[in-house]
């Protein structure tokens, strides 16, 4: 299961841009249907029958507080493998159901900010406006035959997606930076909700990755992994702990590469040089620690707090120079 978000640069910056109006690309998506004479269907959530001028006015009227060149909305597309796709019979409603659990993970996925709304609870994708739609081939792209269908099974679901949640508070940019939306993870989820969902027992990308090394390879990588967990732990109490399964799960992602040992390496010695760590996860996916952002009122607080310590300072020199004699005094 292949799962992109659209970068309209790269894929077609008309047909998918994406800092206007999102009508180009509604109609672009209901080629397959003009083709036969039939109305483009969209589905969402909770409906399996939208039509594309409903889809048009939901997401273009739900961009309140965003500037000119900022993107109103993104497209996503989830393909299936052909295999995949044979496992599920080719069938468009086992699709569907795939597709509204994808975009839950796509939900799922932001990392909200404390001062942000439902910061205390997890997005799900009825917070979210989204529709899609399926499509059941795909076109030649060079040669002689340019455009006309490929062979085999290529059915696959184009989703169209508000770049701001259903109450019109949050902005949702899955391109923006990797600590707030991680595509890799999302990528990965989908791929394991794919399997779960069907009982398909394929290998997940990150297994493919790594089926060419010898057991005892793979055994030695994560005994060393596990090493380093322990002894990292000793640093930590309580749930602040490391969880071993999830850094092996990041070193296996990372196909335990030198990059991953290097960064598990300098995690080690951030810690023995007694340097806060914000989220030790994300130096070892990233190479890079996660930035803090404070509650405003938090920031309030300390500011607060250092003005009262340095006014006591100010007060406390004030006073220790009205007790020194001056120089008039000394010579008396």
């Amino acid at each position: 299961m292949h799962s992109k978000v659209i970068n309209p640069s790269q894929h077609g910056r008309f047909v998918f841009n994406n800092r206007g109006s999102c009508k180009g690309l509604v109609t672009y998506l209901g080629h397959e249907a003009r083709e036969q004479q039939q109305a483009t269907q969209f589905f969402s959530q909770d409906r399996i029958d939208v039509l594309a001028e409903e889809v048009r006015i939901a997401i273009d009227s739900n961009t309140k507080g965003l500037r000119k060149q900022q993107e109103k909305f993104y497209s996503l597309v989830l393909s299936p493998s052909e295999e995949e796709l044979k496992h599920l019979k080719n069938d468009p409603g086992k699709l569907r159901q795939y597709t509204r659990q994808a975009m839950d993970n796509y939900a799922k996925n932001f990392t909200l900010k404390a001062k942000e709304p439902f910061h205390e609870k997890q997005l799900s994708s009825s917070d979210l406006v989204w529709y899609a739609t399926i499509h059941q081939e795909r076109k030649q792209k060079q040669g002689q035959e340019k455009r006309s269908g490929k062979s085999g099974l290529h059915q696959h679901v184009h989703v169209i997606i508000s770049a701001k949640d259903k109450t019109g508070k949050l902005r949702l940019n899955p391109r923006g930076r990797r600590s707030r939306f991680s595509i890799r993870d999302w990528q990965m989820h989908n791929g394991k909700t794919f399997q779960q969902m069907f009982g398909y027992d394929k290998p997940t990308l990150s297994q493919k990755l790594t089926q060419g090394m010898l057991p005892k390879q793979i055994q030695r990588h994560q005994q060393r992994i596990q090493e380093k967990v322990t002894c990292l732990n000793q640093y930590f109490v309580g749930t602040q702990k490391l969880d071993a399964d999830k850094v092996l799960a990041i070193g296996k992602e990372q196909q335990y590469g030198k990059g991953f040992f290097f960064k598990l390496h300098r995690l080690t010695d951030r810690y023995h040089q007694g340097k806060v760590v914000n989220n030790p996860y994300h130096i070892l996916q990233t190479g890079k620690d996660e930035a803090i952002t404070l509650p405003e009122h938090t920031l309030l607080r300390l500011g607060k707090e250092g003005q009262e310590v340095g006014q006591e300072v100010e007060n406390e020199e004030l006073s220790k120079r009205k007790k020194r004699p001056t120089q008039q005094q000394l010579e008396r």
